[in-house]
C-alpha cells in the first residue's frame, strides 16, 4: 500500500488490505477493544493524551486482524491507519475538523455527500464516508445525550458539547439515505459594526438600531428563514442594552451571547431529559418573579408566545425571533402561534396586543450566494381597520414614526429626569 493510496483512504472507496475497508474494520476493532476492557474516550472530555493512547490501543487491535498481518503493512502505515480509525471513532469522526473551524457555519451531510456552508458560502466537499459510517454516528451522537436513534425514532435533535446544533434524519423517514445538518456555535460575537462592514445593513440603519436599543424602551421582533441571521443581529444589538437595566433570557439551545453584568440565563432541557420544564413555564417565571426589565425569548415557535405576549404589555421590553416571509409576516404568525394556543383568545383582541406590545420588526433575508441582510425595518404604529399600520423606515429618522417617537422622548426626558 502507498502513500497516496492512504491519502485516499478517507472515502469509502480505497480498501485498507484487499477487501478490507474502514467501514468493515471499525466494528472489528470495537469488539476488540470491548473484549479487553479498553473504553472509548468520553467525547468532548478527551484530552490528548487519551486520544494518543486509544489509538495505540486500536493499533494493538489492527496488528492482530488476520487481514492486516498478511499484508505485511509498514509500521508508518499501520500507525497512520490507527490514528485515522480512532479520527472516525471519537467525537464526530471526520466531521470533526470542520467542526473546528472557525469558517465554517454549518456542516450538512446528504446521502453520504458532505457539504459546509464556510463564510456564507455554500460549497460542496464530496463524499467522505459511506452512508452506514453515517448512520452509526448519528446514533453515537444520539446516544452521546441519552438519546435513541433507529427506525423506531428516526429523527433526533442534538445539543452538542460546543454548543452547537446537531439534526440528524435516517431511514425509514429519510427516503435517500442519512441527513445531516449542524448548525455550529459561534464563537465570536458580531457587533453592528461588524455587520456593517459585511454588507448587513448600512451605517444609519446600525445607528438607528442601536439608539432604540439604547433607550430601553423599544420591544423588537426580528424575522426571516432560518439561516437568515437573526440570532446574529440579536447579539449585536444587545452591547446596546442599558448597562443598569435587568435582563432575562430564556432559550431551548445555548445560541445567544448577551454580554450584560445583569443576565439571568435560562436553558431549557430538552424533551426526556431529567429536569424539564417548559419554555412557557420559564418566560412566565421569568417577568412575573425576577422582576426583569428586557426579556429575551430566543425563538417563540409554541406556547411560549403566550407568555412573551404578557410580558410585552405588562410593562417589560422584549426581544424574540420569529420564522417569517416579511415585517407583516412575522406579526401574523406571532399572532398565529399565540391564537393556536389559545383557542378562546378573541382573534382582533390578541391582534391589538401584539400590535401595542411590539414597537419594532426587523426582517432578514438571506440571497443564494449566501449574503445575510437587512430587508426591512418597519416600525408597527397600531391597528387600523383590523389590520396591522406599519411605517417601514427607508429613511431612519425616528420621526418617520409617531409611536418610536414618543417612546425615544420619553426614554430621553426619564434620563434627564424630567
Amino acid at each position: 500500500m502507498t502513500t497516496a493510496t492512504m491519502a485516499t483512504m478517507t472515502t469509502r472507496g480505497p480498501a485498507i488490505a484487499g477487501e478490507l475497508t474502514y467501514d468493515a474494520l471499525i466494528p472489528r476493532i470495537q469488539d476488540s477493544l470491548l473484549a479487553r476492557g479498553v473504553p472509548i474516550p468520553r467525547w468532548g472530555e478527551e484530552s490528548e493524551r487519551e486520544r494518543l493512547g486509544f489509538a495505540a490501543s486500536i493499533l494493538k487491535a489492527l496488528v492482530e486482524l488476520p487481514e492486516v498481518r498478511e499484508a505485511a503493512l509498514p509500521d508508518g502505515e499501520l500507525q497512520a491507519m490507527s490514528r485515522e480509525a480512532a479520527r472516525r471513532m471519537l467525537g464526530l469522526g471526520i466531521l470533526e475538523p470542520y467542526l473546528e473551524d472557525q469558517q465554517v457555519n454549518e456542516i450538512m451531510v446528504r446521502a453520504s455527500l458532505v457539504r459546509l456552508e464556510r463564510l456564507g458560502q455554500v460549497m460542496d466537499v464530496g463524499p467522505q464516508a459511506s452512508d452506514g459510517y453515517f448512520n452509526e454516528l448519528a446514533r453515537r451522537v444520539a446516544e452521546f445525550r441519552g438519546k435513541q436513534l433507529g427506525p423506531s425514532n428516526p429523527f433526533v435533535l442534538v445539543d452538542l458539547p460546543d454548543g452547537s446544533r446537531f439534526t440528524a434524519m435516517i431511514p425509514p423517514l429519510s427516503a435517500n439515505g442519512v441527513a445531516i445538518n449542524i448548525r455550529k456555535f459561534v464563537v465570536r460575537r458580531l457587533t453592528l459594526s461588524d455587520l456593517v462592514k459585511l454588507g448587513s445593513l448600512d451605517q444609519e440603519a446600525a445607528d438607528f438600531l442601536g439608539q432604540c436599543i439604547a433607550s430601553g424602551k423599544v420591544s423588537m421582533l426580528i424575522s426571516g428563514a432560518p439561516g437568515a441571521g437573526k440570532t446574529t443581529l440579536l447579539n449585536a444589538l444587545s452591547a446596546h442594552f442599558p448597562p443598569e437595566v435587568e435582563v432575562c433570557l430564556v432559550e431551548k439551545f445555548r445560541e445567544l451571547q448577551i454580554q450584560h453584568p445583569r443576565l439571568a440565563w435560562a436553558v431549557v432541557r430538552e424533551e426526556g431529559e431529567q429536569g424539564k420544564v417548559s419554555m412557557r413555564e420559564v418566560v412566565n417565571t421569568l417577568y412575573t418573579r425576577m422582576r426583569p426589565d428586557i426579556v429575551i425569548v430566543g425563538e417563540v415557535v409554541s406556547d411560549e408566545a403566550v407568555e412573551f405576549l404578557h410580558a410585552i404589555n405588562l410593562g417589560v421590553i422584549g426581544f424574540s425571533t420569529i420564522h417569517g416571509n416579511s415585517a407583516l409576516d412575522a406579526l401574523l404568525r406571532l399572532e398565529s402561534i399565540v391564537l393556536e394556543t389559545k383557542s378562546t383568545y378573541n382573534f382582533l383582541a390578541t391582534r391589538e396586543r401584539i400590535a401595542r406590545g411590539i414597537d419594532l420588526v426587523v426582517h432578514l433575508e438571506r440571497n443564494f450566494q449566501g449574503r445575510r441582510y437587512v430587508k426591512e425595518i418597519a416600525a408597527v404604529e397600531g391597528i387600523v381597520e383590523g389590520h396591522y399600520e406599519l411605517t417601514h423606515l427607508t429613511t431612519m429618522r425616528h420621526d418617520a414614526s409617531p409611536r418610536l417617537l414618543e417612546r425615544l422622548v420619553a426614554a430621553a426626558s426619564i434620563e434627564m429626569g424630567g
